[in-house]
């Protein structure tokens, strides 16, 4: 499946018969540099006949208390990205072919666009120093490239080169050195790679197994947190139902399932003790914090 960054869930909805309904679509999420928050994206009122549906960027305490939406109603917000006292998100006015990533305060004020350009512009990553972006854009290709900038959205580099294939989720090493990502070439087998911050040596960790997607770095950056589909089974089912997480040493060795968590998407905590979640089914996900093993999982957003 080829998944538009911005708008796969969107997709989703599009084949279901959903009609402007409250459920929430947990989308992604995202811990405070403290970790005392998590801020994600929720997806809500899917209208099949209008082809429609609203995102927006939300943020709670890390137990899930004091939820406040932080994102305007005009406009479609996806995708968080949090260092230190500022989240980034892409932003895409309803019914355009154009995206850009904005910064805001985690109250949500104090707006300001980082990225100006054509196509569409989407999950931003922050350097752990706040100095510098990762993120992806149709801006020179059809399907999205990885590109790097200043956090104010200067210097622009673009750091892979394959028209052919399309590049998502680009997340920052701890140090900054390495971003982490992951690559489809339509084949519906995703695979995990990384590649020094300047682009070179990229390096497939995934061995080219399974259908592997949104990858994140532990706190000390010794270990891969990733969802992947197709490993146990022949499926052809949805990813988002089908996705189950797994650990893996920053090399990709020591590959090992954590517990039996049913999620596609998952980030570490700050401290490296925990990690938060997204599991449900497509239109209705929930957020769930567990211990590093995946053991002790509790669901902190309520659907």
């Amino acid at each position: 499946m080829n998944r538009s960054v911005c708008f796969v869930f969107a997709i989703l909805a599009l084949t279901l018969n959903i009609h402007a309904q409250q459920a929430l679509f947990h989308q992604d999420v995202t811990w405070s540099p403290d970790g005392k928050y998590i801020a994600f994206c929720g997806m809500h009122d899917f209208d099949q006949t209008a082809h429609t549906f609203k995102a927006d960027i939300y943020v709670m305490l890390a137990d899930g208390s004091g939820l406040k939406k932080i994102s305007s109603d005009e406009k479609n917000e996806f995708y968080t990205a949090w260092a230190n006292d500022r989240i980034y998100f892409g932003v895409e006015t309803p019914g355009t072919k154009d995206s850009n990533i904005y910064s805001a305060r985690p109250d949500g004020t104090d707006l300001r666009q980082v990225t100006n350009s054509k196509g569409k512009n989407s999950t931003p990553a922050i350097s752990r120093d706040g100095k510098r972006i990762a993120f992806v854009s149709t801006r020179d290709v059809g399907k999205y490239q990885i590109y790097t900038a200043n956090a104010d959205g200067s210097a622009v580099k673009r750091l892979t080169t394959d028209s052919a294939i399309g590049y998502f989720n680009p997340q920052f090493s701890p140090n900054g050195k390495r971003i982490l990502y992951y690559a489809e070439k339509g084949d519906g087998k995703d695979q995990v790679w990384v590649m020094n911050a300047d682009g070179s040596s990229p390096t497939l960790l995934t061995n080219d197994i399974g259908h592997n997607i949104f990858p994140g770095w532990s706190a000390d950056g010794r270990e891969i947190i990733f969802a992947s589909s197709k490993r146990d089974k022949k499926t052809d089912g949805s990813y988002i139902d089908e996705s189950y997480l797994y650990v893996m040493n920053a090399d990709g060795s020591n590959l090992r399932k954590l517990g039996n968590i049913q999620s596609f998407f998952a980030r570490f905590s700050p401290d490296g003790k925990h990690i938060a979640y997204v599991s449900g089914k497509f239109p209705s996900t929930n957020i769930f914090v567990a211990n590093v093993d995946g053991s002790g999982s509790q669901q902190i957003t309520q659907q």
